[in-house]
C-alpha cells in the first residue's frame, strides 16, 4: 500500500536489503514511491525482498552482491546505472557484527568486519556518489554551490560507534568509522547537492541482535534472550526498536523534506545514550 509520494520517480539501493532492517527500509521506500535495488549477498532473500516490493506495486531489482567485493559493487552499480537509467539514493545497510573479548581477537575476524561495515560501505558510497555526479544536470553548480539536493546517501552507524563495546571492539569501530565518513563524505559532496547523513539503531531485535545475544550469553553465562533483556532495562521508552523504526528515520532522510540536512547521525534508540 502506498503511503505518500516523497519519493516518487526516484531509484534507490539499499544493501542488506535482505532481511531485517535492511528488508524493512527498502519496503518502506517503495511504500513511499521509490523503485527499490535489493543489493543483498543472499540470492534467495533478495529476491523475496524484490518480490514483496513488486507486490506494492513498485520496480524492484535484485542484485546478489557482497559489498566486501569492491569490483562486484563497482559492477552492480554500473548495472543498476544502465537498467535503471538512474541513481538518487544509497542506504549504506550491509554489516557484519561478532561478540568476542578483545584480547582474542584476531586479525581474520577484525579484517572480516572491517571489510564490510567500513570497506564496503565506503566503497559502495564512492561507486554511487561517482554516479550521481555523473547524473547531474549540466547547468547544475555553474553558478557556485548548487540550490537543491541531487541525491541521499544514508548509512547505517550504531550506538555501538558513541560508546565503549570491550566485547565487540571490531563492530565499534567500524561504526564510529561510518560516523567519520558521513561527515567527510557530506563535506565532499555538499557541492554537488547530494546530502550524505547516518543512522544509528539502538537495540532492534532482528538476526544481528540475536547474534549478539546468543555471543554475549556464552561468554557470560546466560541464558538465550537475558542479553536483550538487560539492554531493553536501560532504554527510557521502554521497547526494543523494530526495524519499521529505523526504516522511517532512513525514509525521512532519503526524502526533500531533509534536504537541508547533511553530516549528521541521528540516532534512533529509545533515548539509549540519556539513560
Amino acid at each position: 500500500m502506498m503511503m505518500n509520494a516523497r519519493l516518487m520517480g526516484k531509484v534507490a539501493i539499499v544493501t542488506g536489503a535482505g532481511q531485517g532492517i535492511g528488508k524493512a527500509i527498502g519496503l518502506r521506500l517503495a511504500r513511499e514511491g521509490a523503485d527499490v535495488v535489493v543489493a543483498e549477498c543472499n540470492p534467495e532473500s533478495a529476491a523475496a525482498t524484490a518480490a514483496e516490493i513488486q507486490a506494492l506495486g513498485r520496480r524492484a531489482f535484485a542484485h546478489p552482491v557482497d559489498v566486501a567485493d569492491i569490483a562486484a559493487v563497482r559492477r552492480m552499480v554500473a548495472a543498476v546505472a544502465e537498467q535503471a537509467g538512474h541513481i538518487d539514493i544509497l542506504v549504506n545497510n550491509a554489516g557484519v557484527t561478532q561478540t568476542k573479548p578483545m584480547l582474542q581477537v584476531s586479525e581474520e575476524d577484525w579484517d572480516r568486519v572491517v571489510a564490510v561495515n567500513q570497506r564496503g560501505l565506503f566503497f559502495c558510497l564512492q561507486a554511487v556518489a561517482t554516479q550521481m555526479v555523473r547524473q547531474l544536470p549540466k547547468e547544475a553548480g555553474t553558478a557556485g554551490r548548487v540550490k537543491q539536493s541531487f541525491g541521499k546517501i544514508v548509512n547505517l552507524a550504531s550506538i555501538a560507534g558513541q560508546r565503549a563495546r570491550p566485547l565487540e571492539v571490531h563492530y565499534a569501530a567500524t561504526k564510529a568509522a561510518v560516523i567519520s565518513i558521513t561527515q567527510s563524505a557530506a563535506l565532499a559532496l555538499a557541492v554537488y547537492g547530494i546530502n550524505v547523513n547516518a543512522v544509528a539503531p539502538g537495540v532492534v531485535p532482528t538476526p544481528m541482535w540475536q547474534q549478539i545475544d546468543l555471543e554475549r550469553g556464552r561468554l557470560l553465562g546466560l541464558p538465550p534472550g537475558a542479553v536483550l533483556a538487560q539492554f531493553m532495562e536501560t532504554i527510557p521508552l521502554g521497547r526494543a526498536g523494530q526495524p519499521e523504526d529505523i526504516a522511517a528515520a532512513v525514509a525521512f532522510l532519503c526524502s526533500a523534506d531533509a534536504d537541508y540536512i547533511t553530516g549528521h547521525t541521528l540516532n534512533v534508540d529509545g533515548g539509549y545514550p540519556i539513560a
